[in-house]
C-alpha cells in the first residue's frame, strides 16, 4: 500500500493501480540520478566531490593492477598461497566477531527503509506514466482498412481476419464440447455424488486437479483476449462467435464453482490451512475476472480495461486477506470442526504464538499427550510447554517496541494460568 501510494504521489493523474506501482519503482530507479545531482551540485561541494573523485581514480587504477598480480602469484606459488588464505582466515575471524551480535534481517530492513524514506525527501518528478496512460483507451476502436481503386475508397474485410474468425470458431466450439464433458462429469460426480473415502486421495483430487483446472481457466481468458483483441470484435455476422465466447465464460464460471467446491470437501474433511484458503480468494478474483471478460466482448473493452479493473480487485483482495487473523480462525476452525483423525496437530503447532492460549484449552482435543515420533522423540504436549515457555521468556524480555495487542492477550492469557 505504501509502494501504491507513493505512486499515485508522484503521478496523481494515474487510473491503473500497477501503473502507480510501475511508477515508484521508476522512482527508486531514479534515485541514484538524484543522489548524484546533489553530489554534483554547483556548490563548494562540488569542488570537494571532484577532489575525491581524483583521489578514487589514483587509487583504484592501482588496486585493479595490484588485484591481478596478486591472482597471478596467488596460483603460481603455493608458499605464497598457504601464506594468503592463513591471513584471510585470519581477517575473516575478525570480522566475524566484530559483526556476530549484527543481524542482517535488521541491516536490511533498515536499507529498505532509507530508500522508502529518500522517496519522500528526494523527489524526481516524472510524469512518463501518466502521458503513456492518457494514450490508452477503455473501449476498442476499429481500425477500417482501404484499398484506393481510382479516385474512389473501397472498403474491405481482410482475408486473414476471415481466416482468424474461423479459426476462433472452430477452437472456441471445440472446446466448449470438450468443457461440457468435463462440467456434467464434475456437477455429478463432485457436487451431488462426492462420498468421502478414507483409502481415496483427496489431497491429489484438491491439489493437482485445482492446479489443472485453474491453469484451464487462465488458458481459456488469454485464448479469448487474444481473439477480442481488435476488429474481430466488428467483424460482421460474428454473433455466433459472441455467443460460443460467452458460453465459454459460463463455462469457465461453472469450472470455477467445481473448484471451490472440491476445496470446501478438503476443507470439511481436514481443516483449513492457508493454500485452501488462498484458493478461495484466488477464485473470487478469477470470477471477477470472468466477469470482465464478459463485459469487454460484449462491449468490446480494451485489455487495459481488464488489467486495470482486476489490478484493483486483487488489490482490494489483499487488504481483506491482511484483515483477518488466519492463525486464530484456523485453530478455532480446525477444533470445533475437524474430525480428530483427520487433525493435523503438528500444523497448528507450528503456528504463531498468539495460537498458543487457543491450543492449550483444547490439548485433549488434538491428542498432544499421544506419543508420536516426532522432533527429538518428544510428546506434542512436551512440545507445547516448550513453546509456551520460550514464549512467556520472550515477551518478558521485549520492550515496547515489539509490543502488539494478540501476544500481550496471550501472554495474559498464560500469566492467568500461572505460566
Amino acid at each position: 500500500s505504501l509502494v501504491v501510494f507513493v505512486g499515485f504521489l508522484y503521478e496523481p493523474k494515474l487510473k491503473a493501480i500497477y501503473h502507480a506501482i510501475a511508477a515508484a519503482l521508476f522512482q527508486w530507479m531514479h534515485l541514484p540520478k538524484v543522489f548524484a545531482s546533489i553530489l554534483t551540485a554547483k556548490n563548494e561541494k562540488r569542488v570537494q566531490f571532484k577532489r575525491s573523485w581524483r583521489w578514487i581514480k589514483l587509487i583504484v587504477i592501482p588496486a585493479f593492477a595490484f588485484l591481478i598480480f596478486y591472482v597471478i602469484f596467488y596460483y603460481s606459488n603455493p608458499v605464497f598461497s598457504e601464506m594468503s588464505d592463513t591471513f584471510w582466515s585470519a581477517i575473516g575471524d575478525f570480522f566475524s566477531n566484530l559483526f556476530q551480535n549484527v543481524s542482517i534481517v535488521w541491516l536490511l530492513q533498515f536499507v529498505l527503509g532509507m530508500l522508502i524514506v529518500s522517496l519522500f525527501l528526494f523527489k524526481s518528478i516524472q510524469r512518463q506514466l501518466t502521458h503513456y496512460e492518457q494514450g490508452l483507451q477503455t473501449d476498442i476502436k476499429r481500425n477500417r482498412k482501404k484499398r484506393f481503386h481510382g479516385l474512389s475508397v473501397i472498403k474491405v474485410h481482410s482475408i486473414s481476419l476471415k481466416n482468424e474468425y474461423r479459426s476462433a470458431l472452430v477452437l472456441i466450439g471445440s472446446i466448449n464440447v470438450l468443457l461440457l464433458i468435463i462440467n456434467a462429469i464434475d456437477i455429478h460426480w463432485i457436487w451431488f455424488n462426492f462420498t468421502y473415502d478414507p483409502s481415496f486421495n483427496l489431497s491429489q483430487l484438491v491439489h493437482e486437479g485445482t492446479y489443472l483446472l485453474i491453469l484451464s481457466i487462465l488458458l481459456s481468458m488469454g485464448i479469448l483476449l487474444y481473439f477480442f483483441r481488435r476488429n474481430l470484435n466488428f467483424f460482421p455476422n460474428n454473433v455466433w462467435l459472441r455467443r460460443l465466447a460467452n458460453a465459454w465464460i459460463f463455462q469457465n464460471a461453472v469450472l470455477v464453482i467445481s473448484v471451490i467446491v472440491r476445496n470446501y470437501h478438503y476443507m470439511y474433511h481436514f481443516g483449513l490451512a492457508y493454500k485452501r484458503i488462498g484458493v478461495m480468494f484466488f477464485l473470487t478474483a478469477v470470477i471477477v475476472g470472468l466477469v470482465t471478460l464478459f463485459i469487454k466482448i460484449n462491449k468490446a473493452k480494451t485489455s487495459f480495461y481488464l488489467l486495470k479493473v482486476n489490478s484493483w480487485t486483487v488489490y482490494g483482495l489483499f487488504l481483506i486477506v491482511s484483515c483477518v487473523n488466519w492463525d486464530i480462525v484456523i485453530v478455532n476452525h480446525n477444533i470445533q470442526y475437524t474430525q480428530v483423525q483427520n487433525m493435523d496437530s503438528k500444523f497448528l503447532l507450528s503456528l504463531s504464538d498468539k495460537t498458543l492460549p487457543a491450543i492449550h484449552k483444547n490439548r485433549n482435543v488434538l491428542n498432544l499427550s499421544e506419543q508420536m515420533e516426532w522432533e527429538y522423540k518428544r510428546t506434542l504436549d512436551q512440545k507445547l510447554e516448550d513453546r509456551i515457555a520460550t514464549f512467556m521468556k520472550k515477551q518478558r524480555s521485549i520492550s515496547w517496541k515489539s509490543w502488539n495487542y494478540a501476544d500481550q492477550e496471550a501472554f495474559d492469557y498464560f500469566v492467568s494460568q500461572g505460566k
